[in-house]
């Protein structure tokens, strides 16, 4: 069978019905707790994310939906997933019924109703609620860069929509907005706001199905007219009395214009109706998901399974219209560059996993990515750090694009010129902020000169290995050689008589007093973490590493301890430090590779345990069942590579090395045609792997290489007593 998908074919050949891998996938799982995901509609890496909103009650609340709240604001178009910080939830649509300005409204002036969970249910591009105080029952699904919304109004009161541009939550804040009604079905307007970024224009464009009448109002004040510019504007459309009748409304969004929007919807809607429309939608995620397929009696473990592939494909997200036109880093509109443009790169948590897993599913959207991230260079003269909608929010802390690119250029997934690639790696590697000055006199960070200094001579030596490896790669070998020795100063840091990385002053001298628990969040050498946790942060130079703690013996002792000690800390402890086994954190980044760094010891078994018990206790096919932030897909991928049984500890350049697989048989559909199987014997479900076979040869070493994957064949894991 061939499938068209992002105006590739793609070879697809599936063993089992792909439609089983629809019902494996739960959005609702990370929605509690701390996983701040969203259930609504969207399409793989799509530019609208269309859900339901909750009054923010704080930091569980980013993503604008929690589990546990029961009062809906309405449906907006654009959210984020995973993250620790909130923005987006740009244009609300709230259907309602009664008169708008004597309508209950909270303390910011909001109308809102209630639902309940047993009438709401969601599915990949598809999110469903029943608003029994509306008499409402609200659908909705999406295409890349369209929200489709279908409301079915009981009783003959009149059927009304609020749109509401002023709406914002978190640290959004509307600037300017404006509304255009065009005809009676049509409706047209832009946001510009602020917040976690710090400049983001939206503009839409919206067609609903039956006509209406309308309303503006600034803020609750009425405004006469059939446009409005102002800070928080609104609008009510009243459609009648539609007992018996679905409304349905389309709306496009574009970063680039009005007319971007309505290009984007014709494209994506025109002469097709909510069911069809929703069933391409559903069309994509089995393309996407059914690449992937599982065989196994664990149903539960293939519901969590799916449903981190599902929030693996989230983002990075499209930022480009139709025709190829997107709004830049520079604040400029661009067109032209021949390449599809992407956007909301959280690159301090993705490039470990996330990143290494879309060289594996989407090897055909790489190319665009990397090109991104350039464009964003161009625009800017540095590679983004974490950018959010063309904003640089330098919200954490490394230079993680190098090691994405790199990989990218290594792998032979992008068309980039690798001299400029270099270029661009070196502009970020040879700035003066973030310590990256001190960090070239003193050869690390001092302490007394930056916050979080430990961590961030530690994150940019990783940085620097990948600038070398590229430059070795090129036949550079000055610059292979500087970055190189740079890639080392994760060794000024360690101190051998505690076993830990720690700080030091700007004479060489080690900070006191020092406690490896103790946590003041953002405020001391650590980023999120404790001495504990960054400690074993070199992926790049195991072996290295390994001879820092004096050997095998030591090293594997020192991981035991981290496993096995108290998970007391001591401070201000942040809660994205969650997920405890002992001192290791699973739900925050630093130590996801941890598990792995066993396999470089003759006790891989017990990283092989530890696996076993991180996929066990840390993910839940339930609300709360992530340990912490998803984090773009970054905690999600590492499940999607550990239930596979390999994973990028240092994801550069290729290498995946072996862990323990989950289920029975996974195939992976790779480019060309090829098929990917990954299979067991012998699994008593706490006995070690004896020995790992690629078709049929026996692997001597930890990993196994991504060139070798991608020929196809069985990897398979022969467990031992």
């Amino acid at each position: 069978m061939l499938l068209l998908l992002t105006g590739l074919w793609l070879p697809l050949s599936f063993s089992v019905k792909a439609d089983d891998v629809l019902r494996y996938v739960d959005p609702f799982i990370g929605t509690g707790g701390h996983g701040h995901t969203f259930p609504g509609a969207l399409l793989p890496f799509g530019m609208v994310q269309l859900s339901p909103d909750n009054p923010s009650k704080g930091w569980d609340w980013t993503s604008g939906y929690h589990y546990s709240d029961d009062t809906l604001l309405g449906f907006s178009h654009t959210h984020l997933s995973g993250t620790g910080v909130g923005d987006m939830l740009d244009v609300l649509v709230m259907p309602f019924r009664g008169d708008y300005p004597h309508r209950r409204k909270d303390e910011k002036g909001r109308i809102f109703t209630t639902y309940g969970h047993d009438r709401e249910s969601a599915s990949p591009g598809y999110y469903r609620l029943y608003l029994p105080q509306e008499k409402v029952q609200a659908e909705l699904t999406a295409t890349e860069r369209s929200g489709v919304h279908r409301y079915g109004f009981e009783g003959s009161e009149d059927a009304k929509l609020l749109i509401d541009l002023g709406y914002a939550q978190n640290y959004d804040e509307a600037v300017v907005t404006f509304f255009r009604v065009e005809d009676a079905h049509t409706l047209s307007g832009y946001r510009l706001s602020t917040g976690w970024a710090k400049f983001q224009p939206l503009y839409f464009t919206a067609r609903f199905d039956k006509p209406f009448s309308h309303h503006l109002y600034e803020k609750d004040e009425a405004v006469k007219g059939d446009q409005w510019q102002g800070k928080q504007s609104k609008i009510v459309l009243n459609f009648g009395d539609l007992q018996g009748q679905a409304l349905t409304a389309k709306m496009a969004i574009s970063y680039v214009s009005i007319d971007g929007a309505k290009a984007n919807l014709l494209a994506e809607t025109q002469g097709q109706d909510f069911d069809s429309l929703r069933a391409k939608a559903e069309d994509a995620w089995r393309a996407q998901l059914g690449k992937f397929q599982v065989q196994d009696k664990d149903e539960s473990a293939k519901t969590i399974f799916y449903t981190a592939l599902y929030h693996s494909f989230v983002a990075p997200q499209l930022f480009h219209d139709v025709d190829g036109a997107f709004f830049g880093a520079d604040g400029a509109e661009h067109r032209g560059k021949g390449y599809g443009r992407y956007s909301l790169f959280s690159l301090w948590d993705t490039f470990r996993a996330l990143h290494p897993l879309l060289t594996l599913s989407n090897p055909e959207r790489v190319d665009d990515m990397v090109h991104s991230m350039l464009g964003f260079y161009d625009e800017t003269g540095l590679l983004p750090t974490w950018d959010l909608m063309s904003n640089e929010t330098d919200v954490m802390i490394g230079y993680h694009a190098v090691p994405v690119l790199v990989d990218a250029y290594l792998k032979g997934l992008t068309s980039a010129d690798p001299k400029r690639l270099l270029a661009a790696a070196k502009a970020s590697a040879m700035q003066d902020r973030f310590g990256l000055d001190l960090y070239r006199q003193y050869g690390y960070i001092p302490s007394e000169l930056e916050l979080e200094a430990v961590s961030k001579t530690l994150e940019y030596a990783f940085d620097d290995y990948a600038i070398a490896k590229l430059a070795k790669a090129m036949g550079e070998e000055g610059e292979a050689d500087y970055f190189g020795k740079r890639a080392q100063s994760f060794r000024t840091l360690f101190d051998p008589q505690t076993g830990f990385m720690r700080g030091k002053d700007k004479q060489g001298n080690w900070v006191t007093p020092f406690n490896p628990t103790y946590v003041e969040h953002r405020k001391t050498d650590y980023t999120e973490a404790n001495a504990w946790q960054y400690s074993f942060f070199v992926p790049h130079d195991v072996p290295g590493l390994i001879d820092l703690f004096g050997g095998e013996q030591a090293f594997v002792a020192k991981l035991d301890e981290l496993f096995s000690t108290s998970s007391e800390m001591q401070g201000d402890v942040s809660p994205d430090i969650s997920g405890l086994i002992g001192q290791y954190a699973h739900g925050n980044e630093p130590v996801h590779h941890v598990a792995y760094l066993y396999a470089f010891t003759q006790q891989k078994h017990k990283g092989e345990a530890r696996i076993r018990e991180i996929r066990n206790t840390m993910y839940k096919a339930q609300p709360d069942g992530l340990a912490g932030n998803d984090d773009l897909g970054q905690m999600s991928a590492w499940y999607v590579f550990s239930a596979m049984g390999f994973y990028p500890l240092n994801p550069v350049g290729g290498d995946y090395v072996l862990g323990t697989p989950l289920f029975d048989k996974v195939e992976l559909a790779l480019p060309g045609g090829k098929t990917l199987t990954i299979s067991k014997t012998g699994d008593k479900g706490d006995n070690p792997v004896q020995r790992v076979l690629f078709n049929g040869k026996e692997i001597s070493g930890p990993s196994i290489h991504h060139s070798e994957l991608l020929k196809g064949g069985e990897l398979l894991f022969e467990f031992g007593d």
